[in-house]
């Protein structure tokens, strides 16, 4: 019978398909739990409620399974024992949500389960829900449509709950330092922060071009001007780039700033944050699982058939050293030719019309040396043009006291002993104001605003930015980033 047909079925009948209240109680897991104390008290009887994901009809017998966040149960209605069991055999549909009111039963199957007195309709579902056993096998569909991947998929449903939770243990563990958690603007009249493409929108009301923000860098430094010194943002950024494994328009970024910090406290820092997430996370999925984890293995993480053990002490390498070591060119004394001849060898796509050379090295680094970077890895000491708003090196100034991380051959973090020098920072933007003009779209935009911000003085500090996605995209062992944001961009 067609659903909608049912729809109008049941409200003949003289119920209501999407009731206000539900009468549920308790979870399903918490019922599972406690059941033999349930099984001994008959008097005992509690409503369970959820999505019903198969029916199976045996002699007056109703079998359901039924499911909520928390866990799946077996509910059974009797013909000589359910209220309104003949209703329920006429509207009850698959993705239909019920609540049961009964007693714990165990049947001869052994099955942990609810006999059923009465129950209650809380939604009709009026979409064709393929069986379970066949489930959704189709992925660009669970991809345009992810909670049927999270209905279907309990997998699925545990890869955003642990993202969830290791956004709440990153909060808690800045906090426990005693960070602030803070708010900056993702409509702003300046962009900056990061080299890249940003989207730009309008506002009507003042006839005003804005930018959704590339990164909340340049608001959350104004914030250390008006004195927050430990602070921290959890949020989205948007950038007008590709789409792939490690990319995605809109991502979820941490930022953090602390003043009086400098380049090797935060690495220090940082290294401490990142192992003392991955033990929590580690031991969170192992009480999922029901087990206990080693004592070895607080810090071991296993992605694409390899571990990766963070509890070690990570590898330091200086950016030019790296350089070299691989590709045996030197960044200083190699010209721009020797560089462009290795692109072109590798078939790495540069533009050398818009791009300075330091960005061109990058390009190389990206695709030459940054994939086999597997365990945690500090690379430090990265050239000027990279890193407008970077510290120059005390005794290197063609170098900034700026840092990366990559693991498992991602780039994860990026951080800055940051530049509070406005006359220097105002020179590095008008240099790059030059780079947008000859049309680098990714070039870091002149910002008037923050500048004068920087002549009221900004304390000595150091940030942080941490690449969210891709971080969980590892602790989880998933190969994209789309496989752990829960709505990723699809063309439609």
């Amino acid at each position: 019978m067609d659903k909608v047909e049912k729809l109008k079925i049941t409200r003949e009948l003289g119920y209501d398909p999407y009731p206000p209240n539900s009468p549920r109680l308790i979870q399903i897991n918490d019922f599972l739990k406690n059941f033999y104390q349930f099984l001994k008290n008959k008097k005992k009887k509690i409503w369970l409620g959820g999505r019903v994901m198969a029916l199976r009809e045996h002699g007056g017998i109703i079998f359901v399974d039924l499911k909520d966040f928390s866990g799946k149960v077996q509910i059974i209605l009797k013909k000589d024992y359910t209220k309104e069991f003949e209703n329920f055999e006429k509207i009850a549909d698959i993705g239909d949500f019920f609540c049961f009111y009964g007693n714990a039963f165990l049947p001869q199957s052994k099955e942990k389960s609810l006999l059923a007195s009465k129950w209650f309709l809380l939604t009709k579902s009026l979409k064709n829900f393929p069986k379970e056993y066949y489930k959704v096998r189709d992925e660009e569909l669970l991809v345009r449509k992810p909670y049927l991947k999270t209905i279907f998929y309990d997998e699925e449903k545990e890869t955003f709950y642990l993202r969830f939770k290791i956004l709440e243990e990153l909060r808690k563990i800045l906090w426990s330092y005693g960070f602030l958690e803070v708010e900056t603007p993702i409509l702003q009249t300046h962009y900056g922060g990061a080299l890249a493409r940003p989207f730009v929108t309008y506002l009507e009301a003042l006839k005003q071009k804005l930018y959704l923000r590339i990164a909340p860098e340049i608001y959350l430094k104004k914030m250390l001007v008006g004195s927050f010194e430990k602070i921290f943002e959890i949020g989205k950024d948007f950038r007008n780039e590709g789409i792939d494994r490690e990319h995605n328009p809109e991502f979820t970024m941490i930022e953090l700033y602390w003043a009086y910090q400098n380049m090797e406290g935060l690495m220090e820092f940082t290294e401490k944050v990142i192992k003392e997430l991955v033990k929590r996370i580690n031991l969170i999925k192992a009480q999922l699982k029901g087990k206990k984890i080693k004592k070895s293995d607080l810090y071991k993480i296993e992605f694409q058939n390899k571990v990766i053990d963070l509890g070690k002490k990570w590898r330091v390498y200086e950016y030019v050293s790296i350089l070299k070591e691989k590709t045996g060119l030197d960044y200083f004394n190699n010209d721009l030719k020797d560089f462009l001849e290795l692109t072109k060898e590798k078939k790495i796509e540069v533009n050398p019309k818009i791009m300075t050379k330091g960005k061109i090295v990058d390009e190389i680094f990206k695709k030459l040396i940054r994939p086999y970077l597997i365990e945690p890895t500090f690379v430090i000491y990265h050239p000027k043009d990279l890193s407008p708003l970077a510290k120059s090196h005390p005794q290197k100034p063609e170098l900034t006291l700026r840092f990366q991380i990559y693991l498992a051959g991602f780039e994860i973090a990026n951080a800055f002993g940051e530049l509070n020098d406005p006359l220097d920072q105002k020179e590095r933007f008008l240099k790059e104001a030059e780079e947008l003009k000859k049309g680098n779209p990714e070039a870091h935009p002149y910002d008037e605003t923050f500048i004068e911000a920087l002549e009221y003085g900004m304390p000595p500090a150091a940030g942080l930015g941490i690449g969210l996605d891709r971080l969980i995209t590892i602790l989880l062992n998933k190969s994209s980033i789309k496989d752990v944001i829960y709505f990723p961009f699809v063309k439609f």
